[in-house]
């Protein structure tokens, strides 16, 4: 006999008590009428054509199913995943079965426990560091020799200096590209949030990486500025591979001795940071400081690298399903327990009303329970889906 048949007409009793659990999940957090940050805003675009785009993807996920779900992680894609997908969308103007199946991928992870973070691998320059005055002497060499070059692995991907480079390419020795790269390495100076950024993921026990794509000179530089919060150099020209490949972040994750999904990418360049890291099957997070982020992106993006890990923002920068999210974790042991004990309570009930034909069933569903008690988990999701559809009701009224 199924657990439906048990409970006959009293299962409604549960049902609609545990409906009760979506105003619980309402007043952990104020309502987006309380604070502007909350507010069901469009995204910034930056042409008429991306605006349309942006509605005729809305008008697909609405005529699908699970459509709240995937509608709410398309408009407000917090999950990097769900932000490059809704990002590839929006350009493409539609919806492939692919995309959709990973927004709702991303929908389900809303249920599941935070992810642990085990390392951060920060980009460098944009990110960490940057140049005072650029003079871009590789490239110069390239210029003077391009097809030679075209035949050629790229500095990027092999450790060679700059006058073995132009040796390799038949130049004469290069006096001027030696001064202009001694000019860019002299100005190679930390943004003023560095530090201190990468102090607070230490305290953390988490390992640091440092993941560029970069030219052999360019290394000794940052290692003198960053060497003692750093466990991981990840360089281009050491890897032989340059990001966005999944070769430069498999090799990452291996160096670093943990699964891609336990990586969180840190980093200023949309394809190489973020698309990279996501394909990867990693985490990431889009350092924006001149705060230009448009569209989805911007629900990824943080100005400062202080607000990139732990990888959620400030409860201002948070959307409404992140702050409800946040107060439940918060708050589960007590609403699991809550929720837990009332469930028992009408289990028992349940039982001590069963006719004698129904009490082996009754009691299985009785004992069933009580092995869920130490899976929060459970609760969790629960209360994530009636959240889901109490905001998705709000922003359709």
């Amino acid at each position: 006999m199924t657990e439906p048949q048990v409970y006959g007409r009293r299962s409604e009793r549960f049902r609609q008590a545990a409906a009760t659990e979506t105003d619980v999940s309402t007043i952990i957090t104020p309502s987006s009428q309380d604070d502007p940050a909350m507010s069901d805003a469009l995204p910034s675009f930056r042409t008429p054509a991306e605006q349309a785009a942006y509605a005729a993807v809305l008008a697909d996920l609405a005529d699908r199913d699970r459509e709240d779900e995937a509608v709410m992680i398309f408009r407000e894609p917090t999950d990097p995943d769900a932000a490059v997908t809704a990002d590839a969308m929006t350009r493409a103007g539609s919806v492939s079965d692919d995309q959709y199946a990973r927004l709702l991928a991303a929908a389900d992870r809303l249920y599941a426990p935070p992810p642990v973070t085990r390392a951060v691998a920060f980009d460098a320059f944009g990110t960490l560091v940057y140049i005072g005055r650029k003079r871009h002497p590789f490239e110069r060499l390239i210029r003077q020799a391009r097809d030679r070059a075209q035949a050629l692995p790229s500095p990027m991907v092999q450790p060679i200096g700059l006058a073995d480079y132009a040796a390799a390419l038949g130049l004469p020795h290069p006096d001027a590209e030696l001064a202009m790269l001694d000019e860019e390495l002299a100005t190679i100076a930390l943004y003023p949030d560095t530090l201190d950024a990468l102090r607070r993921v230490r305290e953390r026990g988490v390992r640091i990486a440092i993941a560029s794509n970069l030219a052999l000179p360019y290394a000794a530089p940052l290692k003198a500025l960053l060497g003692d919060l750093v466990d991981i150099w990840h360089f281009s020209f050491d890897a032989g591979a340059i990001k966005p490949d999944r070769a430069f972040y498999a090799g990452l994750t291996t160096r670093l001795e943990c699964e891609a999904s336990e990586l969180l990418m840190v980093g200023d360049t949309w394809r190489d940071d973020i698309v990279g890291a996501v394909e990867a099957g990693s985490r990431a997070r889009w350092v924006d400081r001149e705060g230009r982020a448009c569209h989805v992106r911007r629900f990824i993006a943080v100005r400062e690298l202080g607000d990139a890990y732990p990888d959620r923002q400030r409860a201002g920068q948070m959307t409404e399903l992140e702050l409800v999210r946040s107060g439940i974790d918060a708050n589960l042991d007590h609403l699991h327990a809550q929720w837990w004990a009332v469930r028992a309570g009408l289990l028992r009930q349940i039982l001590t009303d069963a006719q004698d034909a129904e009490k082996v069933a009754a009691t299985r569903a009785l004992d069933d329970h009580f092995d869920t008690r130490d899976q929060t988990e459970t609760s969790r999701a629960r209360l994530m889906r009636n959240a889901i559809a109490t905001i998705a009701a709000r922003k359709h009224a």
